[in-house]
């Protein structure tokens, strides 16, 4: 395998930035619906109304920012979403009620919609197309062994809410350090054809309406799961986690080597049969494996949708692709999150739930046959013409 050729002081810095945010939105929505019904003492404000007004405000503010971001300066805009990110989640802790509640859950989706597009943005100007993928990868290994450790530090700890909103306070502030380490300047604009442009947004379009699917069958899934089994969801949760880690390093060398295709086409398979598990044989064994298949998928597809927008993009487009690349599956999470949650299992016969959400899947491999791969046989060709000039060089040393 070949080095990743990035700059180690831009890579470390890049690193600390991503996983300060995502491991944040990762622990936090888990815990996000029991925080919110504590701080309003209701029982159900944070299941509905404080989850649909977090989402929201990540996409409306992504959105906008999507437009207007390559006018304002990265680092600014890097630093004023993760400061008011920081301090919503430290006010999470001592104000209460549904008023300041419905503030700061909107404040705390504004801070990441602000900001994750140009960290995003950041993956593509830091890497070549050869090497996106493995680069993803460590960045997804990275954000969900810290979100591991943050949600053992939890329950080893026995963190009362206070702590826990202290601990996301904590993986927040993670995010500041690199803005000591880098400027974080734009790639100034290199002017490109707009046909070949608008091409490139026909495939970008096919890709995400391929994950908008892919979250929305997933997200609907777990409602298959009978509320007798939350012990195993719970377990559950902490293996997906593990291989969403594991396997994120392992479609990024996929999507490497072999393109981005791959990678989805296996995790849309491994996910049908996830399905296929609990609603015909709805049983505690059945939940842990479709926990497990579950972390497969979503660590190919985390990774491979860090890699395209990169692929797909110019330097004064990335920021609009990454926005538009989450703003889609977060739109599927929002309307879940705004559904009032209702056991699909009490109102429909599981086995046609999940041969419906396996169709959907099926949908989604058509169009992704027909997008363009991103990673070209000239790149593969490169990659591997690179990778045997290394070996003999390699064995020459030896010999010497």
């Amino acid at each position: 395998m070949t080095k990743i050729d990035v700059d180690r002081r831009k890579f470390a810095s890049l690193m600390l930035l991503i996983f300060g945010s995502l491991s944040w939105f990762f622990v936090f929505t888990r815990q996000m619906s029991n925080i919110f019904n504590i701080i309003t003492s209701t029982t159900d404000w944070g299941n509905y109304v404080g989850n649909t007004l977090f989402y929201g405000s990540i996409i409306l503010s992504a959105l906008v920012i999507s437009y207007i971001g390559s006018r304002i300066a990265r680092r600014k805009l890097l630093f004023t979403s993760i400061i008011l990110g920081i301090f919503s989640t430290i006010l999470l802790g001592f104000l209460e009620g549904t008023f300041f509640a419905t503030i700061l859950s909107c404040l705390m989706g504004i801070s990441l919609g602000l900001g994750l597009p140009s960290s995003m943005a950041l993956i593509a100007d830091y890497t070549s197309v050869e090497n996106r993928g493995r680069v993803s990868g460590i960045l997804i290994l990275g954000t969900f062994i810290t979100a591991s450790v943050a949600m053992g530090l939890d329950v080893f700890l026995k963190l009362d809410t206070f702590g826990l909103i202290m601990l996301l306070a904590v993986l927040r502030s993670i995010s500041i350090i690199p803005l000591c380490m880098e400027k974080f300047e734009r790639i100034p604009a290199i002017p490109k054809k707009r046909r070949l442009l608008s091409y490139n947004y026909k495939d970008f379009i096919v890709y995400i309406s391929v994950f908008f699917l892919f979250s929305v069958a997933s997200g609907l899934a777990w409602n298959l799961i009978p509320a007798k089994f939350q012990p195993q969801v719970d377990m559950g949760s902490i293996i997906r986690y593990a291989l969403i880690a594991v396997f994120g390093i392992v479609a990024g060398i996929m999507a490497d080597r072999v393109g981005r295709k791959q990678p989805i086409i296996i995790g849309l398979a491994t996910l049908g049969v996830g399905f296929l598990l609990i609603g015909f044989n709805p049983s505690g064994e059945s939940v842990l494996i479709y926990s497990a298949l579950s972390g497969i998928t979503w660590g190919s597809f985390f990774v491979v949708f860090l890699a395209i927008p990169g692929d797909l993009s110019f330097p004064s487009s990335r920021e609009k692709f990454y926005a538009l690349g989450y703003i889609l599956p977060l739109t599927g999470l929002f309307i879940i999150a705004a559904i009032p949650t209702v056991s699909l299992a009490e109102i429909a016969d599981p086995a046609t739930i999940s041969q419906f959400l396996g169709f959907c899947l099926f949908i989604a491999i058509y169009p992704l046959s027909r997008a363009k791969e991103t990673l070209t046989e000239s790149k593969k060709h490169e990659r591997e013409i690179k990778e045997h000039l290394e070996m003999v060089k390699k064995m020459i040393q030896e010999e010497k």
